[in-house]
């Protein structure tokens, strides 16, 4: 595992510490600190659900980090797009892994986020902050607990938040949620977020959810360790495809440029283009990519 600063600056986290997770039609950005801080839902190309990467005050994020001074090692699992953030206080450690679920048969109906955590060592007590985005303060987004969990609206997407026990609500009410969670060494909590647009909402287990997170991580495997390529640097070209991947739409087989919306190269620049969509030319570039590695399904998909 790599180290990495979790310090903002004005409330932004460095564009470099994110990482990306996905369920092959979404693209979650998690900071270096435990913040999920960009999430469109259900599609890529659909408006935030959390929105905190584009605006820091008032933009919309999903929390999850120790309240003590700490340092983070993060690193994807190998030969997958699994998420592990290792938390490391003076009192313990704690490992956080997160996924966007696919299901036995693929790609799931609705989008689910799946965030367990573990106690490493110690003793580690954490919060946890849940905020919707408001779309660029275009939509007014409201809560509600119900015994299923915290239900989530925001215009015409609903989220439901579920949790364990032994997670302790702080605040609630319809626009925040604030929860305490106490880990031990060799503890578990699994955190599920389940979304849809305008369609109900299938609530799973917790158990469901973790479960589908290794056989998430299990996919991804299968998927990486298939290529027809055996040449130099083996492992950095997978993680170079899995990067790729990440940004393949499996509904049509598109492949967007990018995972965020309208970031200029430079502060005060221009060009504030959609990236969220295919464009030709990097299009090409990846089918390539993917023609080279023998990864044919996903090239014949994108040129379909």
């Amino acid at each position: 595992m790599a180290a990495f600063d979790p310090a903002r600056q004005d409330g932004y986290a460095p564009l470099a510490g994110y990482a990306a997770l996905s369920d092959g039609r979404s693209v979650a950005l998690v900071a270096t600190d435990g913040s999920l801080d960009w999430w469109c839902v259900p599609n890529m190309d659909s408006a935030p659900l959390f929105d905190r990467l584009l605006d820091a005050p008032d933009g919309g994020f999903f929390a999850i980090a120790p309240v003590a001074d700490y340092r983070v090692e993060r690193a994807y699992r190998e030969d997958s797009n699994v998420l592990e953030t290792c938390f490391h206080t003076a009192e313990g450690s704690v490992r956080l892994t997160e996924s966007l679920n696919s299901g036995s048969a693929g790609r799931l109906p609705w989008c689910e986020l799946g965030r367990r955590i573990e106690g490493v060592s110690g003793r580690v007590e954490l919060r946890i902050e849940l905020v919707p985005g408001t779309q660029g303060q275009t939509v007014s987004p409201w809560m509600r607990s119900t015994p299923n969990g915290e239900v989530m609206h925001v215009d015409g997407v609903m989220a439901t938040l579920r949790y364990c026990e032994r997670l302790e609500i702080l605040q609630r009410d319809d626009r925040r949620l604030v929860a305490r969670l106490v880990l031990e060494a060799g503890q578990r909590s699994v955190l599920a977020l389940t979304a849809t647009e305008n369609e109900p909402l299938i609530v799973p287990t917790l158990e469901e959810v973790d479960q589908r997170i290794d056989r998430s991580d299990q996919a991804w495997r299968e998927w990486a360790q298939g290529f027809a390529y055996r040449g130099e640097f083996l492992s950095e070209v997978k993680r170079s495809a899995l990067a790729l991947k990440l940004l393949l739409y499996s509904p049509t087989g598109a492949i967007v440029a990018a995972a965020t919306t309208s970031l200029p190269e430079r502060i005060g620049g221009d060009k504030n283009y959609e990236y969220r969509y295919a464009w030709v030319r990097d299009a090409v570039f990846t089918i390539k990519a993917f023609l080279y590695l023998g990864a044919l399904g996903e090239a014949q998909a994108a040129l379909a």
